[in-house]
C-alpha cells in the first residue's frame, strides 16, 4: 500500500508543472503568483511524501522478511535533501516547463498577429453598406 502511495505521490509531482500551466495556457487563469506557490508547497509537498511512503514500503519489505531492493541502505542524505531543499527541486523541474510554456506562448502571439485584420489598409469601399 505505500509503494501505491508513493507512486501517486511522484505522479502527483511530474503532473503538477504542466497541469498548472496548460490550465494557465487555456484559460490565462490562475495568476503566476499562485502558480509558483503552488509548484513550491504542493510540490515539496509532494516530494516529501514520495520519500516518506518509499521509506515505509521499504520497512514493510523488512517486517515480512522479503528482499529488499538494490542501494536501500546507501540512500545517503536523500531524506535530509526532500526535507530541507524539496522546493529547490520542485523548481528546478518546474523551469523546463515554464520554457515550454513560454514557446507555446510566443507562437500564440505570432499566431494571432499573423491572422488578425489589419483595419488599416482596408478602404471604406470593401465595408457593405446597410
Amino acid at each position: 500500500m505505500n509503494d501505491a502511495i508513493a507512486s501517486l505521490c511522484l505522479f502527483s509531482f511530474l503532473a503538477l508543472a504542466p497541469v498548472l500551466l496548460i490550465v494557465k495556457f487555456t484559460t490565462n487563469r490562475p495568476p503566476w503568483w499562485l502558480i509558483l506557490i503552488m509548484i513550491f508547497v504542493v510540490g515539496w509537498g509532494l516530494a516529501i511524501g514520495t520519500y516518506i511512503f518509499n521509506q515505509l514500503g521499504i520497512n514493510d519489505l523488512i517486517a515480512q522478511d522479503k528482499e529488499l531492493p538494490e542501494g536501500w541502505d546507501s540512500d545517503g542524505a536523500s531524506g535530509l535533501f526532500v526535507m530541507f531543499g524539496g522546493w529547490l527541486f520542485s523548481l528546478a523541474y518546474f523551469a523546463p516547463w515554464l520554457a515550454i510554456y513560454a514557446l507555446a506562448a510566443i507562437i500564440r502571439r505570432l499566431s494571432k498577429l499573423r491572422h488578425a485584420p489589419n483595419n488599416r489598409m482596408q478602404s471604406d469601399a470593401a465595408e457593405p453598406r446597410r
